[in-house]
């Protein structure tokens, strides 16, 4: 029986181990995105007075950018890590289902982005202005947005770690994301700033992670209309605050059918491919048996029925002769034997 705590154990060590390998390029996102945000606190007079005004939710975004670091992009790092190295292939051979690791991989991420939000959260209340910002956060909001974007990073993680063959490839993919969440959904560029080019403003519209960043940032500031104070076009919806919750549920609703046809093209392949064969059904019945071995006793019998399976109906048709020869020889041998018995 297989030892799921073990399996549980030993999957965390080995995403530790992934995390561990490349410090540098894993925490340089969460540093990036930390540094901004200090500045911003730090020198919010002096970048008003450059004529640069702070976005009252810049901790929300900061803790929102934050998580597409961790859910997308060192999330792709982990699965492609294990895609490359055969990891599921050799793991999925066993009893062990698909669901149970791939649950244990997203828990273990969102340990990691826990860590980060309320690292970044501790930091923003060391800063006065923000304690008092604090006592005004729509908590429902912002947790449906943060949730949201749990969701959506990681359903673009899976997607991007398994049709991209190439890990260079995968994380420029994240790094789009990522960069581009700084500089155009409210941190590294406030949106009273992006508001001033238009053509600017409506291209962030087609980031699928802007409209739950809005959800966050308008938590943040208590403005369930989707308005920002003493700003003309706040977030851009017109007041129609049904847009940004229902995108996102449509993107996320897209993005999970997307991943279930790439999982069952990534994960059938292996049986798929034995169906063009007539007696297909035997075939991967066989696989399936094989696969749930449990010691060397079960492979010979699967191997040796394999093997009788196998067999034409001439090969057969002989077995029966000999053993039909075997047979009248044996009652030959007992006639024999008792016509020796009467004679003595």
């Amino acid at each position: 029986m297989i030892n799921k705590r073990s399996i549980f154990k030993e999957l965390w060590r080995l995403q530790l181990d992934n995390y561990k390998k490349d410090l540098f390029n894993l925490f340089s996102g969460w540093i990036i995105t930390l540094i901004t945000l200090v500045v911003w606190l730090s020198f919010k007079d002096t970048s008003e007075s450059a004529g640069l005004k702070q976005d009252n939710f810049v901790l929300a975004s900061a803790i929102g950018v934050s998580c597409i670091r961790n859910c997308l992009f060192n999330f792709i790092r982990t699965i492609h890590d294990f895609k490359n190295k055969d990891f599921f292939n050799r793991l999925f051979s066993t009893k062990i289902s698909k669901r149970f690791v791939f649950t244990l991989m997203i828990l273990f991420n969102q340990v990691a982005n826990l860590i980060v939000t309320i690292l970044f959260f501790c930091v923003g209340m060391l800063y006065k202005d923000q304690r008092i910002k604090v006592a005004d956060v729509n908590w429902l909001m912002f947790s449906i947005g943060y949730i949201l974007l749990i969701i959506m990073c990681n359903l673009m993680a899976f997607i991007i770690a398994f049709t991209q063959k190439k890990l260079e490839w995968a994380l420029v993919l994240g790094n789009i994301t990522y960069f581009g969440a700084i500089f155009l959904l409210g941190l590294g560029i406030p949106y009273t700033t992006l508001s001033t080019v238009p053509w600017l403003m409506k291209l962030t519209f087609i980031i699928p992670q802007r409209y739950i960043l809005n959800i966050m940032q308008a938590g943040w500031i208590d403005s369930p209309d989707f308005t920002i104070p003493n700003h003309d076009t706040g977030f851009g919806y017109n007041e129609n605050a049904w847009i940004p919750y229902v995108t996102s549920v449509v993107w996320i609703l897209f993005l999970a059918l997307l991943l279930a046809f790439i999982s069952v093209r990534a994960f059938e392949y292996e049986n798929r491919k034995y169906k063009k064969y007539a007696n297909r059904n035997k075939h991967l019945g066989i696989i399936y048996s094989i696969k749930r071995t449990q010691n060397l006793e079960e492979l010979n019998n699967i191997i040796s029925v394999n093997k009788s399976m196998n067999k034409s109906v001439k090969e057969l048709t002989l077995e029966l002769r000999e053993l039909r020869k075997e047979g009248w020889l044996w009652n030959v041998w007992d006639k024999f034997k008792t016509k020796g018995k009467k004679k003595s």
